[in-house]
């Protein structure tokens, strides 16, 4: 603490001198109060206290300091004050916390949205695998037929087989059975095509779905007979002719019992069932076969779903019979269901009206409305 007296140190230092001197310090709870207000005029309600230190003992303060928040006054008689704020941090956070829970949100929406654009990606990642897998199955299966086909050709012409009369039997069987197995192949690449694009149209027309189930049934002759298999055919009431287009109802039919042929065992038990309702008419597959878990009863309808066959690793399919039945059925305002046990067999169920209204009431609280399709679609 330097000392200053008058007369030495020049004019300046004179007048620093008597006008310090005729100051006192001033009184901690003036500063108090008037602190308070200045805050009270900024909206700040915050304790805090304002306490009188020693000069000589303060050291310099820097700006992260605590020491920051103190003022000296005077020039020969220097006085300290020292602010301190209580609970700031609390206030702080009272200010602070709506940005802070704003943040918070706007974060998790982008890493929820990070994450489903992720799920997203890997699901598409499988669908595309799985797509180029069926591209790559279904072109190696189309090549077998062609070559079994011209192989029994060639025996026809180069062969002498004519000759022998059972030879050309077997030879045209092998051909039509081979014939038969790749329209089926190319359908299914067709119907894949449509299906993705939403194209199918429909060519509605009477068609006696008893009839066609008959059709059905005695085209796939030669099919059952190499499994052994028997189908039962009954209706049950006097009405089955509905407005439909019979080229899809028949793929419908035979993809229902060409999947309870794959998946009987032993010698497959068919249950082919046509039943009139006031609405609409029921029809209903069942079989013998291995069934299906219950946690994959929702899953059959999905395209390219296979459920896990365990040792049956020779089923042949590619997961598109019965989401493309499933989007027939729809399409004709009807629906389907799957009843099924595990190791008991399964039992295909679908319902399709006689003719396409506002609203079909099918019984137990189940109701289709009309869906409407676009007219261009070809």
């Amino acid at each position: 603490q330097r000392h200053y007296q008058a007369g030495i140190g020049g004019p300046v230092a004179d007048f620093l001198t008597v006008v310090d001197s005729l100051h006192e310090a001033i009184s901690v709870k003036e500063l108090t109060d008037r602190y308070r207000a200045a805050l009270s005029k900024q909206g700040i309600q915050l304790p805090f206290s304002i306490v009188e230190k020693d000069s000589s003992t303060v050291p310099a303060a820097g700006p992260e300091s605590p020491e920051s928040n103190t003022v000296t006054v005077g020039f020969l008689h220097p006085h300290t004050y020292q602010l301190s704020f209580i609970n700031s941090h609390w206030y702080l956070l009272q200010k602070l916390w709506q940005p802070i829970v704003i943040s918070l949100l706007l974060v998790g929406v982008t890493i929820a949205s990070f994450l489903l654009l992720y799920r997203n990606l890997v699901q598409q990642q499988k669908l595309t695998q799985l797509k180029n897998d069926f591209i790559s199955n279904i072109t190696h299966e189309l090549k077998t037929p062609i070559a079994t086909v011209s192989v029994a050709v060639e025996a026809l012409k180069n062969f002498n087989a004519l000759q022998d009369p059972h030879r050309p039997e077997e030879y045209l069987a092998i051909s039509a059975s081979e014939m038969q197995r790749l329209g089926l192949l190319v359908d299914k690449v067709l119907k894949l095509s449509l299906y993705e694009n939403n194209k199918i149209a429909l060519q509605k027309e009477p068609v006696d779905m008893a009839a066609l189930a008959r059709e059905v049934v005695a085209s796939m002759k030669l099919q059952l007979e190499k499994q052994g298999a028997v189908v039962d055919i009954s209706t049950k009431g006097q009405e089955f002719v509905i407005e439909a287009d019979r080229l899809h109802m028949t793929s419908v039919i035979y993809n229902l019992l060409d999947n309870a042929l794959k998946y009987s065992k032993g010698k497959p038990l068919i249950e082919l069932r046509l039943t009139e309702h006031a609405q609409f008419i029921e029809l209903s597959v069942a079989d013998n076969g291995i069934g299906i878990a219950n946690e994959y009863r929702y899953k059959v309808f999905e395209q390219f779903f296979r459920v896990p066959g365990g040792d049956r690793h020779n089923i042949k399919g590619y997961g598109l019979g019965l989401s493309y039945v499933n989007h027939i059925v729809q399409r004709h305002q009807g629906y389907m269901e799957v009843k099924s046990k595990l190791g008991e067999g399964s039992v295909f169920i679908v319902r399709l009206p006689f003719k396409e209204a506002a609203v079909i009431d099918y019984g137990d609280g189940k109701k289709a409305r009309r869906i409407q399709f676009k007219r261009n679609q070809a």
